[in-house]
């Protein structure tokens, strides 16, 4: 029941999708959704999937429009909520300011020029990665990576919130963090493995392997760079890892020949 209840309040807190629930939500709830992060992940990557394949399928959209739906749905179904913890924590990075300006910054809800160039660069790289991916890669590839990527960055998301100490009390990042010990770290390593062991039946094992590879790069480079220039983790940063994370991955997908991969 708690499974359920967690990736419901995960859906309702992180998605725009409708879940008309009242939930109470404390400590123990916390703890979960922040558990359960990976799963919603994953959810949200089956849903692209499906769309993807359908599309794919029954359609005639080009390979350009089809990339398209696979770079603007996770912005439509996310609301946007990361992209702006994304460029809150560029505008913070850019200013070359000390950490306790830059987390002064984080916290002004006005944009700043950086983070618009910074959001622009990540979003128009990131469809060039997905436009050549989808032109020149098999579909079955295309539906698994749809899946994991969602998947992976959640993992991130979840590793910075149990792992990184907070910059400050305050906030939606200090909220989840103070609930945290180190036994919602073990849930990491077995959604690692649940996952190997389906892509491993399913296919795609090596390019699993090197999705994982990244991840846990990224997540190192996320934890010192979250202490060196912020002082710690805060919510725009947890969001900017998530957006971060997906690039990342869109790249490495972009940059590795597959077909010797899977």
């Amino acid at each position: 029941m708690i499974l359920l209840k967690s990736v419901l309040l995960n859906i309702q807190f992180f998605t725009v999708l409708p879940i008309r629930i009242e939930f109470l939500v404390g400590k123990y709830e916390m703890k979960w959704m922040v558990r359960t992060f990976p799963l919603v992940g994953f959810s949200i990557g089956i849903f692209l999937s499906i769309g993807y394949l359908v599309l794919d399928s029954f359609t005639q959209m080009s390979p350009l429009a089809l990339s398209f739906y696979i770079w603007v749905l996770p912005i439509i179904l996310t609301g946007g909520l990361h992209l702006d913890g994304y460029m809150d924590a560029s505008d913070a990075f850019f200013s070359y300011r000390d950490k306790e300006k830059r987390l002064e910054i984080m916290k002004d809800p006005r944009v700043g020029a950086f983070g618009v160039l910074s959001l622009l660069v990540m979003l128009s790289s990131r469809f060039v990665f997905i436009y050549e991916t989808v032109l020149y890669t098999d579909s079955a590839v295309i539906t698994m990576v749809l899946m994991w990527i969602p998947f992976f960055s959640r993992i991130v998301m979840g590793a910075s919130l149990i792992l990184i100490a907070p910059a400050q009390k305050s906030g939606m990042g200090f909220s989840f963090s103070k609930y945290m010990t180190r036994n919602e770290l073990f849930f990491l390593p077995a959604y690692f493995l649940v996952g190997g062991i389906c892509s491993f039946l399913l296919g795609g094992f090596y390019l699993y392997i090197t999705f994982s590879i990244v991840t846990i790069g990224f997540f190192l480079f996320v934890y010192v760079k979250s202490i060196k220039w912020f002082g710690g983790m805060t919510g725009d940063t947890v969001g900017a890892s998530v957006e971060g994370m997906e690039w990342m991955l869109w790249m490495t997908l972009w940059l590795l020949p597959l077909s010797d991969m899977v």
